[in-house]
């Protein structure tokens, strides 16, 4: 092996000795299978037993007429399953912590049954987490009470002439008083805005010296209350492609007078708990887009496995199979990435802010990659993916939207190429790998840090050896190809900023960010693949996938007319061929058909669609 790839001791990862990693592969939810690892936990099994006893049928009635889910969230209030998942330890009079592997695959979960319903939730860990990253003790403990009592909660941010462009932010408060203000304004794309609780609104605070420079205003995050405050009008349901069930709409504050004790946070404090709970906010929308996955494959496998075309089931056609082997492996990959990026959720400090980068990652590329999966089973199902009785034309819908909600894809690609130098340059000895939620190594604990994270230098940040990840799965013929691909793309950065140096070209940035996407997320996957002792040939083929992800970048980069010539021709140098075997895609089919005779079990009961 190259030295250059040897693996550092600071850097090592630990592969456990797990049993069984059933659990990181596309799953199948029904209380007809058993699923230990995620129907042990009673939150999980009570949102799965509500969603099976309503059907499917009566699921997609709803969607169809948006009908407002008053239902469930009775249902979720008599047994505190958003408390469960989302009530910190220090302020929950239930006895509840802050679990993230509980939060996350109750998530998944969660957006396997509906994902419009799901929807509320996460803006819940929105209006909350924007409010425990505060500075405001009494309304920390007034939040977490609304949510252990079932309410929902509400997160004011986005405008609709601003939008994303939080410092335009139009929403004003001025001082009414000794220790009093007023609060005017309108948000616009706000979930729960129908029934929440409490709404954190992020506002600008009057100042006179500002001279009419908006940018200079400093920002206010304040609570408000719907139910009693005057001012809270003008709620209007915005009409979206999916999540139909769900309440995204629109208000107006008008002459509001709250008092200081509602100020959540001033100054730099207020824009650090918005962009804290956005960044944990929007990474936990990943685990939505696997669970939409899950669903819909085991609708289109249910499907193609019982469909008799030409004498024999449709899955066994090879150009069928062929697909279905695709989208299985897209998931499985998404899984990998995801859960072991929450590992570095889990394990972050102020030394160690890891997380930002895999993070920024995980929305730009998790929810991406499930458009894609929707996209291969769509080839496959044909006609029957759209008719209206399915969960499958919902998914197709509802997949769409998380891509864009609130952080769009090219906003979280501009991110992650920010961390390019510290990525690729010297290796933090003092950093290790952190030990896996899902293997069961790491420590079921809160991370007190999650709920006080403050923005800092990126430049700051700093990483283990990317290159280590692949030591483990050296034998793996296209793990190699990979890595060496993935280094050459670290020289190909250098040589982009050295000769051409147009990164403020949006276009050139979005090309070389996506390829950088790829190198972090190919990191994250070998590692879990390795700790989770996957076989050899299913890395394989997990592979085959990475490296023809990043040909299809590295071709996008060549084709960039405003780079030097150099660069382009070294970007198209770098295009590889995989070398997955044909025992490899054999023994991926045997997994997949063991797959298909599971979900044979779930068809016809609760959320199964019947053949």
């Amino acid at each position: 092996m190259n030295d250059s790839l040897k693996l550092d001791a600071s850097a090592r990862i630990s592969v456990m000795d797990v049993s069984s990693a059933e659990f990181i592969y596309p799953q199948i939810f029904s209380t007809a299978i058993a699923n230990p690892e995620y129907l042990s936990n009673p939150e999980s099994r009570k949102l799965l037993e509500f969603f099976e006893a309503k059907g499917l049928a009566a699921l997609k009635d709803e969607d169809r007429r948006e009908a407002w889910y008053a239902d469930f969230l009775e249902y979720q209030a008599k047994h505190h399953l958003y408390a469960s998942v989302l009530s910190p330890k220090a302020y929950s009079r239930l006895g509840f912590h802050f679990d993230l592997l509980k939060l996350t695959r109750f998530l998944e979960v969660f957006a396997y049954c509906s994902p419009g319903h799901g929807y509320s939730l996460q803006v819940s860990f929105l209006g909350l987490f924007s409010i425990l990253m505060g500075d405001n003790d009494a309304l920390k403990r007034e939040a977490v009470e609304a949510i252990e009592a079932g309410g929902v909660l509400a997160f004011g941010v986005s405008e609709q002439r601003h939008g994303s462009d939080l410092l335009d932010n139009a929403f004003r408060i001025h001082p009414a008083g000794e220790g009093r203000y007023t609060a005017n304004g309108s948000k616009f794309y706000i979930g729960n805005a129908n029934c929440a609780a409490i709404i954190s609104i992020l506002a600008r605070k009057h100042n006179p010296r500002a001279n009419g420079n908006v940018r200079r205003l400093p920002f206010a995050l304040f609570a408000i209350r719907p139910a009693i405050a005057k001012g809270f009008t003008n709620v209007r349901k915005i009409r979206t492609l999916g999540v139909r069930q769900a309440y995204v709409g629109s208000f107006d504050v008008v002459d509001h007078e709250f008092p200081e004790t509602d100020v959540i946070a001033e100054g730099r404090r207020a824009w650090d708990a918005v962009f804290g709970a956005v960044t944990l906010g929007k990474f936990f929308l990943g685990f939505a887009s696997i669970g939409i996955c899950e669903h819909a494959m085991s609708e289109a496998v249910g499907h193609l496995s019982h469909r008799i075309l030409y004498d024999k089931p449709v899955i066994q056609m090879s150009h069928i199979g062929a697909l279905v082997a695709q989208a299985y492996l897209r998931l499985t990959a998404m899984k990998l990435y995801a859960y072991r990026a929450l590992d570095y959720v889990h394990a972050a400090t102020a030394d160690d802010r890891r997380y930002v980068l895999f993070a920024a990652v995980q929305k730009a590329k998790i929810s991406t990659e499930g458009v894609k999966v929707m996209g291969l089973l769509s080839e496959c199902v044909g006609a029957k993916g759209l008719e209206a009785d399915g969960y499958f034309e919902m998914a197709l819908r509802d997949i769409q939207l998380i891509p864009g909600l609130e952080g769009s894809t090219h906003i979280n690609l501009d991110t992650t190429q920010q961390f390019m130098a510290r990525y690729f340059g010297q290796a933090d000895r003092d950093l290790v790998c952190p030990e896996s939620l899902v293997a069961g190594t790491a420590p079921v604990r809160e991370n007190l840090y999650l709920m006080q994270a403050r923005t800092g230098s990126i430049n700051s940040v700093g990483f283990s050896r990317f290159l280590a990840a692949y030591r483990p799965l050296w034998a793996v013929a296209n793990v190699r190809v990979s890595a060496r691909q993935c280094r050459a793309f670290a020289r190909l950065v250098r040589l982009v900023k050295r000769v051409s140096a147009p990164m403020d070209d949006a276009q050139v940035m979005l090309a070389v960010s996506q390829a950088f996407a790829i190198v972090v997320f190919a990191q994250l996957v070998a590692e879990h693949a390795a700790i989770l002792r996957l076989p050899l040939q299913i890395v394989a083929t997990l592979f085959h996938n990475v490296i023809g992800d990043m040909n299809g970048a590295l071709l996008a980069i060549a084709g960039l007319a405003q780079l030097d010539d150099r660069v382009r021709a070294a970007a198209g140098a770098i295009v590889v061929i995989q070398k997955t075997t044909q025992e490899d895609w054999a023994f991926l089919a045997e997994h997949i058909a063991a797959y298909s005779g599971r979900n044979d079990q779930a068809c016809g009961v609760g959320l199964g669609l019947p053949i």
